[in-house]
């Protein structure tokens, strides 16, 4: 189709100008994430984790942070053992 008309091409020209920001805008939509069916945690409900119960029984019933145990094994001159979660 051949446009004549000045006036119409500028109408057609703006036509499509919108039509591609309405196809940009719709292209970067961000959808609606699906509901999750995993049940929400509730604190205390599982109890403690691998890792405290590993560093617990290494240091007989004492919690202790990474640099606390780094310098304990400095002082004793053993080499540090470190405890990793599973999974």
């Amino acid at each position: 189709m051949k446009i004549t008309n000045k006036k119409y091409a500028l109408t057609a020209a703006l036509q499509a100008g919108a039509a591609h920001e309405f196809a940009l805008i719709k292209s970067h939509r961000q959808f609606k994430r699906e509901a999750v069916e995993k049940k929400p945690y509730k604190p205390g409900s599982i109890g403690p984790s691998v890792v405290a119960t590993a560093i617990s029984e290494a240091f007989h019933g004492l919690i202790l942070n990474r640099s606390e145990r780094k310098r304990l094994a400095k002082i004793n001159g053993t080499p540090f053992q470190k405890i990793y979660a599973q999974g």
